[in-house]
């Protein structure tokens, strides 16, 4: 029951922002659509941001499958779960501060970028836990960045031309990798490749 609630609010904003900016939506506008009672929102969402979240989080990347996917397949996954929606992200993205989306997604993506990231180099992943934290906050961040860009800039790629811009992003966790293996120490404790 309250997964089904949850879908029908996120539903209903999914279809108030269509006409409406993000902004301008309110708890009553909701209400007034779905029928339920402030109390029902307030029980599941703290706002809209909330909910906006929750659509992010249930409509894109729990449906990109990061489990039987390598990092690349797992991208264009969380981009085909935007296209299915395109108008609804293209809005979300221009209306809502990125910093804004960035903190609300960036826990769950970055999981799912550690796991793939562990199965490509599990040696690396516990030999340098610490480092590889890091890289995986850098990459997922550098991820999020360029799918906000995507829609924002209506990028309507094909899944070659995403994939040849991807390997980019994977060329930089490549070199960060490298850079952390072949790090020396100078005689004032500063680290240099």
């Amino acid at each position: 029951m309250c997964c089904v609630t949850k879908r029908k609010i996120a539903d209903c904003v999914k279809e108030l922002v269509h006409g409406k900016e993000i902004h301008k939506i309110t708890i009553q506008d909701i209400m007034n659509k779905t029928n339920m009672s402030r109390q029902s929102f307030y029980y599941h969402f703290q706002d809209i941001y909330d909910v906006l979240e929750w659509i992010i989080l249930n409509d894109v990347i729990a449906e990109a499958d990061c489990e039987e996917n390598d990092l690349v397949g797992w991208i264009l996954e969380l981009i085909h779960a935007m296209q299915n929606d395109w108008v609804f992200y293209k809005k979300a993205v221009r209306q809502i501060p990125w910093p804004t989306i960035l903190s609300h997604v960036k826990g769950s993506v970055e999981e799912n970028v550690g796991k793939l990231f562990c199965i490509y180099d599990s040696e690396y992943c516990i030999r340098h836990p610490e480092e590889f934290q890091r890289g995986i906050q850098f990459f997922s961040a550098s991820l999020c960045y360029y799918l906000m860009d995507l829609v924002y800039q209506n990028r309507k790629l094909s899944d070659d031309e995403i994939m040849q811009e991807l390997h980019f992003l994977i060329s930089l966790w490549k070199g960060f990798q490298y850079m952390g293996e072949h790090r020396e120490t100078d005689k004032h404790g500063i680290l240099s490749a």
